[in-house]
């Protein structure tokens, strides 16, 4: 099985005349991870699967990379891509029972989810905006026993 974290593109900034739950990604943020996704397709045939974060900006990602990727699943929205334990994201994937899964969501959890699911200790990294990392498994996905393939920032693709 092949778990792909992906952190949403460049959003709207914070203000206080729209929720943080509500913001959306910018042009640009959209431009950039159109980009990026055409570039991971060499890489990457296809998603069975893509769960999001429920926030607007992640939402907005999985759907460009639905949209990319030609996806047939719909999109499945769950919060604890926005907060939940490694665990609970690793049990998701085992659950959907696919080979190729994607998370959209946030930092710092993408960090999170991906030192847990590669190693025992701490990895400390910084999870780009439209940042793709590749972790396999095999067997059934356990903590601390992905391989990263590939992290993979979208300024790679410009």
């Amino acid at each position: 099985m092949n778990i792909y974290l992906i952190r949403h593109s460049e959003a709207e900034p914070v203000s206080s005349q729209v929720r943080d739950f509500d913001r959306n990604l910018t042009v640009q943020g959209e431009e950039s991870l159109r980009k990026a996704a055409d570039g991971w397709k060499k890489l990457i045939s296809q998603f069975d699967f893509i769960v999001s974060s429920p926030l607007n900006r992640a939402l907005q990602t999985a759907e460009i990379i639905k949209e990319g990727f030609k996806t047939k699943s719909e999109i499945i929205i769950d919060k604890k891509v926005v907060g939940g334990t490694t665990k609970e994201i690793l049990e998701i994937a085992f659950a959907l029972d696919g080979k190729e899964i994607a998370f959209c969501g946030h930092e710092p959890t993408m960090s999170n989810y991906l030192s847990e699911m590669t190693c025992s200790g701490n990895l400390y990294l910084s999870f780009r905006k439209a940042m793709i990392a590749k972790i396999h498994f095999d067997g059934r996905p356990r903590l601390g026993a992905g391989e990263l393939e590939f992290l993979i920032p979208a300024k790679a693709y410009k």
